[in-house]
């Protein structure tokens, strides 16, 4: 009787487990960090709306970060190791804007390494630079979204 129920048990258990959707979006990391304080509040819950939006539509994570200081990292590394220790999908794409030294970084991790090509980024970059340049950031980061 107590096997038959145990067996009952780990049945729906798998069930539920097969059934839930799996969504790359990372329900502990946040897709918006403005730690250098560049946006509005209002501009900030706006492109965490898109970023998500975004995020859940293309299966991976689609971060922007701001930071003050690179903590000795080059932007690139920062970034790297910023996706890789926050807890976001194995897929998926972050935009790192540093004020330390007025630089950006973008990195890419699982299938963001092959949607995102050398030739994507550079046409990407090309989009948002200039308003990135001009301090126009919540432009700069709606047009990278």
């Amino acid at each position: 009787m107590i096997r038959k129920i145990t067996t009952s048990i780990l049945a729906v258990i798998m069930f539920i487990l097969c059934i839930s959707p799996v969504f790359a979006v990372s329900d502990s990391a946040a897709l918006m960090v403005d730690n250098a304080e560049l946006l509005s509040a209002s501009e900030k819950e706006a492109l965490t709306e898109k970023l998500s939006e975004i995020s859940e539509n293309q299966n991976m994570d689609v971060v922007i970060v701001t930071v003050d200081r690179l903590e000795g990292k080059t932007s690139q590394d920062y970034a790297d190791d910023y996706y890789d220790e926050n807890g976001y999908a194995d897929d998926g794409i972050l935009l790192l804007v540093s004020m330390e030294d007025r630089d950006y970084a973008i990195s890419t991790k699982g299938y963001g390494i092959i949607a995102f090509t050398d030739a994507g980024l550079e046409y990407i970059v090309d989009e948002f630079i200039s308003d990135l340049s001009d301090g126009d950031y919540a432009d700069a980061f709606q047009t990278f979204a």
